[in-house]
């Protein structure tokens, strides 16, 4: 589904392909959350990860482009990286690799020490990072750099919808739109785990990323993403309040 020019959902995934760049970006993998967990004393079926590398598999199979970028925390803990995550970023980083001709990854606030792991498979990392008309940060501070387009993660966009019974569910969603002078594109998470926050009932005070509290959110345009049902356009965010 394409959204601006050139740029395009790889429909049903939470992924963004930017034709002329030949490029696809994700975000907010957070592996290894389930082992994070299992330390804590509470068991999670570890089907995250092998979820993820099926949804990898299928886009590079979908989109043939020549990079893939992760824009931020394809990591779940904070502190020195894991046992269980060193091991699911190299592998995932080997996947990436075997179909892509570069691998990205653009420092979330959940990728401290993540450099040991990008230095160890070759992969590259920035701060902050542009391709072309587009400008990837991940949306956890103010971005540094300037472009046409900003491209964030971070806040794990989703919304809720109900039912005419008043059953609620969650579902994960694009935002894009104009900010003014530059056009934003939103990622939802890749995570299977982190749905995130349902934009249509929290107030702005309440949202994740300060550059989302500083722009209209309520301007930008809402399309919701699922395995089961695709790609499903909705009106703009602040009319989608009105009717929570």
């Amino acid at each position: 589904m394409e959204i601006f020019p050139g740029v395009e959902i790889i429909c049903p995934y939470p992924a963004l392909y930017l034709r002329d760049e030949k490029a696809i970006v994700v975000a907010d993998l957070h592996l290894g959350y389930e082992g994070i967990m299992a330390e804590q004393g509470i068991f999670i079926p570890k089907t995250q990860f092998t979820k993820q590398k099926e949804i990898f598999r299928s886009i590079s199979e979908m989109r043939r482009a020549e990079r893939i970028v992760i824009n931020g925390d394809i990591k779940h803990e904070f502190s020195e990286t894991s046992y269980h995550e060193f091991r699911e970023v190299g592998e995932l980083f080997k996947l990436l690799q075997e179909h892509f001709g570069e691998v990205h990854v653009v420092k979330g606030n959940h990728d401290n020490f993540i450099i040991y792991v990008t230095r160890k498979h070759n992969v590259a990392l920035h701060e902050e990072l542009t391709i072309g008309r587009f400008h990837l940060f991940h949306g956890h501070r103010m971005p540094r750099g300037e472009s046409e387009f900003f491209v964030m993660g971070h806040e794990h966009p989703a919304i809720a919808l109900f039912d005419e019974i008043g059953v609620k569910e969650k579902v994960r969603c694009f935002l894009y739109g104009s900010t003014g002078k530059n056009k934003l594109i939103v990622l939802p998470a890749l995570s299977p785990l982190a749905y995130g926050s349902e934009l249509n009932l929290i107030p702005k005070s309440e949202l994740l990323s300060p550059f989302l509290r500083a722009i209209d959110v309520d301007r930008l345009n809402v399309i919701a993403v699922s395995e089961e049902v695709g790609c499903l356009p909705f009106a703009p965010l602040g009319e989608l309040r009105r009717f929570a």
